[in-house]
């Protein structure tokens, strides 16, 4: 699957279960889709591009590449990154560049 912002744009606001740990996975929901605007775009290539997942668990796990499924795609492999938390739990971000 080519990962595009469009595919995501059309989840937006839909849970996903990521396994930070094996066997363990935790409800997150797809709370932001961000086209990244970049000058240095050559032609063919795809818009850059960030996701924001947002878990209801304080405890925060480290940046790594986890595990994503959702019932409208294929199983993930995406690098996360904890960018903050709040009372609902931590959040989390993907860059596709």
């Amino acid at each position: 699957m080519v990962n595009s912002k469009l595919i995501f744009d059309n989840i937006n606001n839909k849970n996903f279960q990521i396994e930070f740990e094996d066997n363990l996975p935790i409800k997150c929901e797809l709370i932001e889709v961000k086209g990244i605007n970049s000058s240095t775009l050559k032609k063919g290539q795809s818009e850059p591009f960030s996701l924001v997942f947002q878990s209801k668990e304080q405890r925060v796990f480290e940046q790594n590449t986890y595990k994503l499924t959702h019932s409208e795609l294929n199983d993930l492999a995406l690098f996360l990154v904890p960018i903050g938390s709040d009372d609902i739990g931590v959040r989390y971000e993907a860059v596709f560049t």
